[in-house]
């Protein structure tokens, strides 16, 4: 889609536009399909289950922490899963089993120690 062309003959093209237009805070990125990006992948779903279902969400606003909060309990969730059930880091995982949005207080060398990466003599 040209979102840059407001002369579109493209009727869902102009609304679009339009609807940027009049949002300036909406941003449009390119994102790669069938990437494992939960976002998208999430989006995807809905759209497919509109399209077979109408739909299927109402337009009451909730409040934005609201709506924030469970999104990162969500997204918490589906990382911790992840990397519990992930082939990678394993010796990582063993010193920080839970997945975190908050930094550890461990310092480079500690990890690289207990983990056995990096330059370390052999």
């Amino acid at each position: 889609m040209a979102f840059s062309n407001s002369k579109s003959t493209n009727e869902t093209e102009r609304k679009i536009f339009k609807i940027l237009l009049s949002n300036p805070r909406i941003k449009v990125f390119w994102v790669k399909a069938h990437a494992g990006n939960i976002g998208n992948d999430r989006a995807d779903q809905l759209a497919k289950d509109a399209t077979q279902h109408g739909q299927p969400y109402s337009h009451t606003k909730l409040p934005k922490p609201h709506i924030k909060g469970l999104l990162r309990k969500s997204m918490l969730e589906e990382w911790q899963t992840s990397w519990n059930n992930g082939d990678t880091g394993r010796k990582i995982f063993n010193i920080m089993p839970s997945v975190s949005l908050r930094p550890t207080n461990w310092i480079r060398e500690d990890v690289i120690f207990l983990s056995q990466h990096g330059p370390t003599p052999a």
